[in-house]
């Protein structure tokens, strides 16, 4: 059996164990009649619902894995009827290289939507690979236990307040803090000069300001629209951070309907530019489930870094000429790092394809296999990648 056949039929199996509308049993469907019958009623009535998810899983980055968390969705208003629902997809993790994690992501709308507030929670404990700063390294040094392995603790807390400035213009401040502590190093990365010189652990602290410009009709799903950031963050010993530097995002995004609901192609610009002494573990990296989507996170990384993608994304209708609950996605894009003094010449590829399940309306359950340049990756997750 192949490692890409292995890889699909643990695909296949999440698709069946994360979500109970796939049950086929007799004796179950009774329940599974009575909970989408629940579901409905609740989200009608603008009250909270959870979809569980529990499954195995497999990414470059963590190995074979299992997967246990749950997709939150609520009004902060249920009498509200014309503000978007709000989110909070949670998930734990744990895989056969020992790694754990937890993750939490937050998106809600107050008041009308005229606030915005955004959290990200992270904790992990993790197995991860270092392979130095900057394409050649990215490239040159092979992946293995005494050249690039290393245990990775560390935590992140990223808060976001957003005010309705003007329709579909925002502004308001972010906070960044997060910790990482490197143990059990290797040879290569103890004399690797940017390791060395910020050390296994570092604290970061920083305050920045953001401004947006957002017409999407639903945030975690948008059909139309044009999603536009701005932001910068420093970092600072005022506010107890280790390191001194300064990051500025630049993230664009366009959504178009094609001839029918559920037909999107979306398109993404993101940049990410450091100043100053950006620590090795802060810099820009690629890869990962939302970023360039089949590339071990991290191997590729530098002081900045951008990346392209274009995505077509497609709900199928059912017999009765209505949207399923079923569909697919596929995409294609590239991606950079520099340090800023050098030309920008070594353009990274990606593609791949995904099968896309409705849990809660205009909220899928995405599953994602990405190819990069001698790395592939499945992917699973609330929300869609951008």
């Amino acid at each position: 059996m192949t490692t890409w056949t292995k890889h699909l039929l643990v695909a296949i199996m999440i698709t069946i164990g994360a979500y109970d509308g796939l049950a086929q049993s007799t004796g179950l469907k009774g329940h599974f009649e009575r909970r989408k019958k629940l579901k409905k009623e609740r989200i009608e009535n603008g009250l909270p619902f959870l979809s569980p998810m529990i499954g195995p899983g497999y990414t470059p980055d963590a190995g074979l894995l299992f997967a246990v968390g749950g997709l939150l969705s609520f009004k902060t208003n249920r009498f509200d009827t014309l503000t978007q629902r709000s989110t909070l997809p949670v998930t734990f993790i744990a895989s056969t290289r020992g790694n754990i994690s937890f993750g939490a992501k937050l998106k809600s709308f107050w008041w009308r939507d005229r606030v915005r507030i955004n959290v990200l929670a992270a904790y992990s404990d993790a197995k991860d690979d270092y392979f130095g700063v900057g394409y050649n390294s990215a490239v040159e040094i092979p992946k293995s236990d005494t050249t690039t392995l290393y245990n990775r603790q560390g935590w992140a807390f990223n808060p976001e307040f957003l005010y309705r400035i003007r329709p579909s213009l925002y502004a308001g401040i972010l906070l960044d803090f997060n910790y990482t502590n490197a143990v059990e190093t290797n040879p290569v990365m103890d004399q690797d000069p940017n390791f060395v010189e910020f050390g296994p652990e570092n604290y970061n602290a920083g305050i920045g300001f953001s401004l947006q410009y957002d017409s999407r009709d639903i945030v975690v799903n948008a059909w139309k629209g044009i999603f536009a950031n701005i932001a910068t963050t420093f970092y600072t010993s005022g506010l107890g951070s280790d390191n001194n530097y300064q990051v500025v995002l630049l993230d664009l995004r366009h959504y178009r309907q094609l001839d029918r609901e559920g037909k999107t192609i979306a398109f993404r610009y993101k940049g990410r530019f450091g100043y100053g002494d950006v620590p090795w573990a802060e810099m820009t990296r690629l890869g990962g489930s939302r970023e360039l989507r089949g590339y071990i996170k991290g191997q590729y990384r530098d002081v900045a870094g951008m990346h392209f993608t274009a995505e077509y994304r497609h709900m199928f209708l059912n017999p009765q000429n209505q949207l399923s609950p079923h569909g697919f996605t596929t995409w294609v894009g590239s991606g950079t790092i520099f340090d800023g003094v050098e030309e920008i010449v070594k353009w990274l590829p990606n593609f791949g394809f995904g099968y896309r399940l409705e849990v809660q309306p205009r909220m899928n359950l995405r599953i994602d296999f990405g190819f990069g340049r001698d790395s592939t990756g499945i992917y699973f997750d609330f929300t869609e990648a951008f």
